[in-house]
């Protein structure tokens, strides 16, 4: 889709094909703006802070930082940027901050992204500015001031990211805590734990939710073709996602598609 602009908000479409890749430029934030990731990759390196980018998470970026990307994968990546008139996002957080926030979405706010998209792509202009600010709302929601990290938490959570990268860049594999935690060095059960301290969830729903957010990109896309697209991401059967949309976000793909439809007369 390509940009789309209003009084109120500016819809960016961001594509990223750079190969495997450390921090690069650094870009300046002159005002805030939101940003959801739809596939891929990233990291952001903001104030002495890594944060890792993939499906399933909004990122608020703060107006006055300077920050970098890097790309720990070959995969390229693409997002979805909001940036909003003055005062709106004041209005939305009334509290200045000063660090990028990474949110975790609940998968009804991923599929608005999408169907945002949708209604960018047809100039639905009321459509968009709504579901803009419900956007920004659900983000600003989450976001609240987090103490500094102790030297052990930041171990544990580069560990806890490594996991994070690893599911992200195969969402299909056939995990165990057994295998994951090989990979950084912890028991099964130290993994579990110390994977829902940093990240607020389970391995399996993590792993779940990116399956299902990988999902829903490709029925955006255009995919008519469930038994593929259930194949390739890891589950067992069609049915087996259409059952997981229908519990997660109270929708089957048919019902996905028509969101994305313009509303009928």
């Amino acid at each position: 889709m390509p940009t789309y602009a209003s009084d109120l908000v500016r819809v960016m479409p961001i594509a990223c094909e750079l190969p495997r890749s450390g921090p690069g430029s650094s870009y300046h934030v002159d005002k805030t703006w939101v940003g959801f990731s739809l596939a891929g990759v990233f990291t952001l390196h903001a104030r002495h802070e890594d944060h890792l980018i993939h499906p399933g998470l909004g990122v608020v970026f703060p107006q006055g930082i300077e920050y970098q990307m890097s790309h720990p994968t070959d995969d390229g990546d693409t997002a979805l940027a909001l940036g909003f008139a003055p005062g709106a996002v004041e209005e939305a957080l009334p509290k200045p901050i000063e660090r990028v926030r990474v949110i975790r979405l609940d998968l009804r706010v991923r599929h608005q992204v999408g169907v945002l998209m949708a209604a960018a792509d047809r100039r639905d202009e009321l459509l968009v500015e709504q579901l803009a600010l419900e956007l920004l709302g659900a983000l600003a929601a989450h976001v609240a001031p987090s103490p500094p990290a102790s030297t052990a938490s930041r171990s544990a959570r580069a560990k806890v990211d490594r996991i994070r990268l690893l599911l992200a860049e195969q969402p299909e594999a056939r995990w165990t805590l057994e295998t994951l935690g090989q990979l950084v060095g912890y028991s099964p059960y130290h993994l579990a734990h110390q994977f829902r301290a940093h990240t607020g969830t389970s391995v399996h729903r993590f792993l779940a939710d990116l399956r299902t957010a990988a999902a829903l990109q490709r029925i955006e896309a255009g995919e008519t073709s469930l038994a593929a697209v259930a194949a390739d991401l890891g589950f067992s059967h069609h049915s087996h996602l259409t059952a997981t949309l229908r519990r997660r976000i109270g929708l089957t793909p048919r019902m996905i598609r028509e969101h994305l439809r313009p509303p009928s007369a």
